[in-house]
Formats: C-alpha cells, structure tokens, sequence
C-alpha cells in the first residue's frame, strides 16, 4: 500500500510540474495573438502573397439610408504536414478570423484566434481565443475568451453581469472555420 501512495504522489508530482500554470498559458495565447497581428500587418505587402479571404455577407443601403455591412475576414497559412503514408501534405488553414458588422449604430466586432500547427502532423488547429466588441446605443460590451487543450481558462468581461458565452464563440469560429473549409475543400490541398 505504501509503495502504491508512493508511486501516486510521484506521479503526480511529475505531471503537476509538466503542467504549464494558467499565466504561461495566458501569456504563450498573448503571444500567438501578438504573432498572428505581425502577420496580418505584413499580408500582401511587399513579397508577402496575400492570404486572406474577405467574405462579404451583406453591404447594402439598408433601411432609410442606414447602411448595413457585414464582413468575415479570414487570415491562413499553408500547414506543412506529413500524411499517414508519409507523403508530405499541404492544406491551407485559417490561423485568424475577424468580423465587422455595422447597422443602425450597432457594431459588432468578433476575432479568433486558433494555434497554428507546429507538429509536423496532421491534425485540427484549436480555437486559443476569441474576442468580441458590441456598441448598440451607446453601451460597449467586451469579451475575452482563453482556451487550453479546449477548455476555457479565463474569460474577461468589461461589465459585471455580461453572460459567459464562450460556447456560442467557440460554435462561431467553428462556423467560419467550416465556411472556409468548405470554400476551398477542392484546392487547399495538396501531397507530394
């Protein structure tokens, strides 16, 4: 019995200390946040290629002249990876989707932001953040949203009270990560 308790506090231990703490995980999704902002600041200047899909929802007159416009911007990279085979695979991926809705005084900004694969192998890029900025008459509304391995690890809110709504963000960006998924489904993929 006292080997077994022994081995559990050692394990334990061992992965407590592997364990990253929630401020270097804050801090490592600030700095994916900070990188991917550089990135987006460079896309298509100078020999940068331009990767960005800027999808037009609606840009209309609008109703007595109020002008309604909604724009989803995606930002993504090619993902170098090696397939089951062997054989090296090239998808692109969004790393960073944005969205500006404006009507009638009401504007609705949301961002997010999903870790770009370093592994080497193929799989999904989780969603690491997501904000959003409401005004409607007047009142500001911001949200932040942190994830770790998919599970929320804070969430920052400018006004007490606001609701939580990390799972209506996280169903969002899966929504614009599917419409570019299924936009470029025939091209954004290549082995060689």
């Amino acid at each position: 019995m006292r080997i077994l308790l022994t081995a559990f506090i050692w394990l334990t231990t061992l992965c407590s200390a592997q364990a990253q703490t929630k401020a270097q995980i804050l801090q490592n999704i600030k700095d994916a946040y900070a990188f991917a902002q550089d990135r987006i600041a460079k896309d298509g200047k100078g020999e940068n290629q331009r990767k960005c899909v800027d999808i037009t929802l609606h840009d209309e007159g609008g109703y007595a002249g109020q002008k309604l416009t909604d724009v989803i911007h995606i930002y993504y990279y090619e993902d170098h990876t090696s397939a089951e085979d062997g054989a090296l695979q090239v998808n692109n991926k969004p790393y960073f989707i944005m969205r500006e809705f404006s009507y009638e005084g009401h504007n609705l900004r949301q961002e997010f932001l999903f870790e770009m694969n370093k592994s080497d192998e193929l799989r999904d890029d989780p969603l690491i953040y997501a904000y959003s900025r409401q005004v409607r008459e007047g009142n500001v509304e911001e949200k932040r949203y942190y994830w770790d391995d998919e599970k929320l690890v804070q969430c920052d809110l400018n006004t007490p009270g606001l609701l939580v709504e990390d799972e209506d963000m996280k169903e969002a960006a899966t929504r614009y990560y599917n419409v570019f998924e299924n936009i470029f489904w025939d091209i954004s993929g290549r082995f060689y």
